[in-house]
């Protein structure tokens, strides 16, 4: 029977705490993808995920909440066509499909 040293069990912990043995996050594969995917599919997420964030964002400040509704103005208006657009362009593209699902639809006319 071999034992284990207390050096070599703590390294092992160490490792097995830092995450090195379960692979990459979903957060890294996300943006692995991100890289791989079209330019104009890219640019939409970017855009998107900028509306997205304003869309989450509320204030009672009416000074605050006019620079909310210029940056959902500016951000927002259009993606839904877009997004409809890119899944028919991309409807062979697995990785663009799986991407693209994770936006909701008709954010612009609250359906």
């Amino acid at each position: 029977m071999t034992i284990i040293g207390p050096r070599i069990t703590a390294g092992l912990l160490l490792l097995s705490l830092s995450g090195a043995c379960c692979g990459p996050s979903l957060a890294a594969d996300r943006k692995s993808d991100r890289l791989k995917l079209p330019a104009d599919v890219r640019a939409f997420m970017e855009r998107r995920d900028g509306c997205d964030h304003f869309r989450g964002e509320d204030s009672p400040y009416a000074e605050r909440r006019a620079q909310i509704d210029e940056e959902l103005k500016r951000l927002c208006t259009g993606t839904d066509a877009e997004l409809a657009r890119l899944k028919r362009l991309y409807t062979g593209n697995e990785t663009v499909q799986r991407l693209l699902a994770e936006y909701e639809v008709n954010i612009e006319t609250g359906n």
